[in-house]
C-alpha cells in the first residue's frame, strides 16, 4: 500500500528531497574518494558545498512536513531527514581531517577503506529502495535485513581489520594519530547512520499497513 493516497505535492517533496540528500552523500563519497587520491582543494571545497546544500533541503523537510503526512508519520521522517544530513556532515569532516592528516594511508588502510565507502554506497541505494516502497508499496523485510547484514560487515571490517591494525601501527605524532583515527570513525558512522534511517522508515511503514 502506498502512503500517497492522494499524491499531494508536499508528500511527494518530501521524499524526493530525501532522495535529494541520498543522492548528494552518494556524490561526497565519490568526491571523498578522489579527494583521498589527489588532495585536489577543489572536490573539499565542493564535498562542502554539498554539506552546506544538505542543510537547506534538511530544513525544507522539516517546513513540509508540517502540512504532509499523519501525525503519527511526522516524527519519523524528520528523525530519518536529520540522519542523512548526518552522513553528509560525517563525509565533510571525514574530508576536512584527511587535509590535515600528515601521515600517508598505506595500502593496506586503503584497501579496508575503500571496501568500506563501497559497502556504505551498496546502503544507500537499499535506502532508495525503502523510498520506492513508502511510494509504491511491497515488502520492506528483505531490504531491512540486507541493510543490517551490511552494517554488520562494515562493524566486522572496522572492529577485526582496521582496528586490530591501527592499535600496532607505528605514528610519530600524536595528533596525526588521533587525527587518522577520527578521520577513520567518520567515515564508519554513516553506516549507523543508515541502518538508522532504515529503521525510522521502517516503524513509519507501519504505521499505514
Amino acid at each position: 500500500m502506498s502512503i500517497f493516497l492522494f499524491k499531494r505535492d508536499k508528500e511527494k517533496n518530501v521524499i524526493n528531497n530525501m532522495r535529494l540528500l541520498i543522492k548528494m552523500a552518494l556524490n561526497s563519497i565519490n568526491l571523498l574518494k578522489e579527494y583521498m587520491h589527489s588532495k585536489d582543494e577543489k572536490l573539499l571545497k565542493e564535498i562542502i558545498k554539498i554539506e552546506e546544500k544538505g542543510d537547506e533541503i534538511t530544513k525544507n523537510i522539516r517546513i513540509n512536513l508540517e502540512n504532509a503526512f499523519l501525525p503519527n508519520m511526522k516524527g519519523e521522517l524528520s528523525r530519518s531527514a536529520e540522519l542523512l544530513d548526518e552522513t553528509l556532515d560525517s563525509l565533510k569532516h571525514a574530508s576536512m581531517l584527511y587535509e590535515l592528516l600528515k601521515y600517508k594511508l598505506d595500502s593496506y588502510l586503503k584497501e579496508e577503506i575503500n571496501l568500506v565507502l563501497m559497502i556504505t554506497v551498496e546502503m544507500f541505494k537499499h535506502l532508495e529502495r525503502i523510498l520506492d516502497v513508502i511510494e509504491n508499496g511491497g515488502d520492506l523485510d528483505t531490504i531491512i535485513k540486507e541493510i543490517k547484514d551490511k552494517e554488520k560487515f562494515i562493524d566486522d571490517i572496522y572492529q577485526n581489520k582496521i582496528y586490530k591494525y591501527l592499535i600496532n601501527l607505528e605514528i610519530r605524532s600524536f595528533w596525526d594519530g588521533k587525527i587518522l583515527c577520527d578521520f577513520i570513525d567518520n567515515i564508519v558512522d554513516i553506516s549507523d547512520y543508515i541502518e538508522d534511517v532504515a529503521d525510522e522508515l521502517q516503524i513509519m511503514y507501519f504505521h499505514i499497513k
